[in-house]
């Protein structure tokens, strides 16, 4: 399939490796022109302006253009310079963190218009994206059946689905991120009890990292990237107890309106208060460390961390 790909982040440019080698062609764009010449080199068809992009798939019926980038302003600003370019029938596939609500409010807009739309909340990492994610897809299940085959080559086997309608893709991944911030919150807690009595029984971190990370109930990915956390010489030395917020620390928070998620609303909490906060003398403090919530999301997401 010969698709448009927006966003050569660190997520968009492994999707892109991972679709080339499945003999997919790409013509991709970033705003920024950097990635484009570099994903050039690695077998994509570069575009230097979104009528660059739209012309080069104007053989493709219908033209089908991804996008990944930040969520928010920057995913309608792009779709409102894509419109004029495109024909009834094209189809626009938001693959970022988008608010489920902002997808619904798209997909009506573009509906007016004949273009379809399909919101696809996409998981796994950059390890994922380079060699199989998990995504969760909504919008119109007949535009969905007509491009299965690019899911399928871009996920892990029985890592795709068609979630429901309009929304209904983002909806899921959203409720996908705060499960994510519970687990990631139960082992950097349970980390930490372990180390309050590691005066008592000499106990080594990276050992029980090991193990929890291989047969244990609690073995996957998040137990794999905090092992992997552990072994690296000097990696979490210079991680602070801080966690960055996060692209998608607000959804968490109207997420928590949505139903009744108590445990989500304990893990947000647990990394806002990992960050600097002013007692009642004005002075300032850590609540609690957030150091291994941290590096796990730069394991697998490439984020942010704060260096000691």
């Amino acid at each position: 399939m010969k698709i448009g790909f927006i966003g050569l982040g660190r997520m968009g440019s492994n999707m892109i490796l991972n679709l080339i080698e499945r003999k997919n062609k790409i013509v991709a764009y970033n705003r920024t022109f950097g990635p484009v010449k570099q994903m050039e080199r690695k077998g994509a068809i570069p575009a230097y302006s979104l009528e660059e992009l739209v012309k080069k798939l104007s053989n493709s019926k219908p033209k089908v253009i991804w996008i990944m980038i930040k969520a928010g302003k920057p995913v309608d600003m792009v779709i409102s310079k894509l419109i004029p370019l495109l024909n009834k029938g094209d189809i626009i596939i938001d693959g970022g963190n988008s608010f489920y609500k902002d997808s619904i409010r798209r997909n009506r807009l573009l509906k007016k218009k004949g273009i379809h739309f399909l919101d696809c909340g996409t998981s796994g990492g950059m390890e994922g994206a380079r060699n199989g994610a998990c995504m969760m897809v909504g919008g119109n299940k007949k535009v969905f059946n007509k491009i299965e085959s690019l899911f399928r080559d871009m996920c892990t086997k029985d890592g795709y689905g068609y979630m429901g309608n309009a929304g209904a893709g983002h909806l899921v991944k959203m409720v996908h991120n705060g499960i994510e911030y519970g687990m990631m919150s139960a082992l950097a807690e349970g980390f930490l009890a372990i180390e309050k009595h590691k005066p008592k029984f000499n106990t080594d971190l990276k050992e029980v990292s090991k193990v929890y990370a291989n047969g244990s109930i609690i073995a996957g990915k998040l137990s794999s990237w905090l092992w992997k956390s552990f072994k690296t010489k000097g990696y979490l030395d210079k991680i602070s107890c801080t966690v960055p917020k996060g692209e998608t620390e607000d959804e968490m928070k109207e997420l928590e309106g949505l139903a009744d998620m108590p445990v989500l609303h304990q893990a947000r909490l647990m990394r806002v208060k990992s960050r600097t906060v002013k007692t009642k003398t004005g002075k300032t403090r850590k609540n609690i460390c957030g150091k291994l919530i941290a590096a796990m999301r730069n394991q697998f997401g490439g984020h942010k961390v704060i260096k000691k």
